[in-house]
């Protein structure tokens, strides 16, 4: 046998050890940060932040790209447009608050539809009307909602020349005014790709007759990240987007405002899951959106916290459920059955929440805990005690885009110290757990309300937990430089740890706390 066969035979045998006989392809998370689809946890523009972002297209095919921003509680859309990148190419823009409006700036040439950079004088309101009047979902329905959400970006396709020209109208090229080359490099022809998607003269631009002319399948290939900045405080957070690959194997482009393609639109049912242990399974779903959801399922969820009064320290943590409005929200119900769709256990209320209950234990440094007893369900005597549930058990979280601040709880703690966060939920620390580490088990809930975990959270190929990602947000104040006359705030920010399992969770906590 050829070694080349030989090799291939090799790799055959080991794909079909790893259960992966006959994928050809299927959704994964990228660790080396590269996608197909990217996956921003975080933006605020609450308590003087401000997020800058970007994205990069590493490629040598320009490619054409879904922006969408979401508001905090439900996902619900507030700003969607179409990005179309040359290759090579690098789109950055910022969010601020405007007077009270959320507001995306644009200093970058690339083409957009609409052009901002151009028509809009780079400037773009974000807007709430995916979740007032008649789409209203039971909870607030000012604009105040959008101040704080997540952002995704989901490459509809690559562009080509066959039918248009499109791909070279969103190629940058040397800028030339009356005859003679600035030194700047613009898009050939931005304007021709507004007009594919414009009605002029009652006649239809070519996108809007036929939206695959010019377009193939997703190439990958593109990373990007974004940073909280608030100048007043000095600060800078930054973070990398979670890059989904294996998305779709068709085009997906749509028209600019069009709420497709969503993470519910690829067209791989399939994921690739390496197990805590390691192993490497394929997961086999009904529709893409689980198997995007996979990739980011956890059953655990870890991270430092630092709240030492010395160091005037605060910690906050993100946690983020990408996907969940497919889930828990009627409006984009994926299956049809009926909601809430497993792992998540609990649909919208009317107050427009999705409330699940989670276990969050805690150590100190020295791995002292107070995590309380998880009340026995076995056989017991009758008349029953009375239950009690410490509030270290009953920990809920409503919102797709939550804030954990870790600290003393008082009456009114909100916004956060750093995040300026109005959502979030405090975890009030005992005496004497001033920094050290704690973990959110996603796997085991309270189905009843009633002190014991009963039930486990599972999706339909039996990985247990929930879909999840974030990171925790920490900062320093040090007001002695200078004899007092000088502040200095040092930070950063760190990706949530975790594990996956498959049918068998992390047992629940039963030792007896120990003495502090």
């Amino acid at each position: 046998m050829k070694r080349k066969n030989l090799t291939a035979a090799v790799l055959a045998g080991l794909a079909g050890a790893a259960g992966i006989v006959g994928s050809a392809q299927a959704v994964n998370l990228n660790p080396d940060g590269l996608g197909e689809v990217l996956i921003y946890p975080y933006y605020t523009v609450r308590g003087g932040n401000d997020t800058l972002l970007s994205v990069v297209n590493t490629t040598d095919q320009a490619k054409a790209v879904k922006v969408r921003f979401l508001e905090s509680r439900n996902t619900r859309e507030v700003l969607d447009f179409n990005l179309y990148m040359s290759p090579f190419d690098v789109w950055v823009a910022a969010i601020t608050d405007d007077a009270g409006t959320p507001t995306l700036i644009v200093p970058d040439s690339s083409c957009t539809v609409p052009y901002f950079f151009g028509d809009l004088g780079g400037r773009q309101a974000f807007l709430n009307f995916a979740y007032s009047g008649d789409r209203a979902d039971g909870g607030p329905e000012d604009i105040d909602r959008a101040m704080e959400g997540h952002f995704e970006m989901i490459e509809m396709g690559t562009l080509l020349d066959v039918d248009r020209g499109s791909a070279t109208a969103a190629t940058h090229v040397a800028e030339v005014v009356d005859g003679s080359p600035t030194g700047e490099f613009i898009p050939d022809d931005c304007a021709q790709l507004v007009d594919a998607w414009s009605v002029i003269g009652g006649v239809n631009g070519y996108w809007l007759d036929d939206d695959s002319l010019d377009i193939t399948a997703p190439s990958g290939g593109m990373f990007g990240g974004a940073a909280i900045v608030n100048v007043g405080e000095g600060t800078l957070f930054s973070y990398d987007a979670r890059a989904v690959n294996g998305f779709s194997s068709v085009e997906l482009h749509t028209e600019p405002g069009d709420e497709l393609p969503s993470l519910a639109s690829g067209d791989q049912t399939n994921a690739f899951i390496f197990l805590d242990d390691g192993s490497l399974v394929t997961a086999a779903y009904g529709f893409g959106v689980e198997a995007v959801s996979a990739v980011f399922m956890h059953d655990q969820v870890m991270n430092e916290y630092n709240t030492q009064a010395s160091l005037n320290a605060q910690t906050e943590w993100v946690v983020t459920f990408p996907t969940r409005r497919f889930y828990v929200d009627p409006e984009f119900d994926f299956d049809g059955p009926g909601l809430p769709n497993p792992p998540f256990t609990q649909e919208l209320d009317s107050v427009g929440e999705a409330c699940e209950n989670f276990i969050l234990e805690f150590w100190d440094r020295e791995e002292q805990s107070l995590t309380p007893d998880v009340p026995s369900s076995g056989p017991i005597v009758s008349p029953r005690p009375p239950v009690i549930v410490p509030d270290v058990i009953l920990f809920e979280l409503c919102f797709e885009t939550n804030v954990i601040r870790f600290g003393e709880a008082s009456e009114d703690p909100q916004p956060t110290e750093i995040l300026g966060s109005t959502t979030a939920v405090t975890f009030d620390l005992p005496d004497g757990f001033e920094n050290g580490w704690a973990r959110l088990n996603m796997a085991s809930y309270d189905s009843d309300l009633d002190g014991v975990f009963d039930a486990i959270r599972s999706d339909t190929f039996g990985l247990v937990g929930l879909p999840v990602t974030g990171f925790r947000v920490e900062q320093f104040v040090n007001g002695t430089l200078g004899g007092g006359s000088v502040l200095a705030n040092y930070g950063g920010i760190f990706d949530h740890k975790g594990t996956r399992a498959q049918g068998t969770p992390t047992p629940l906590p039963s030792a007896p706390a120990p003495s502090p």
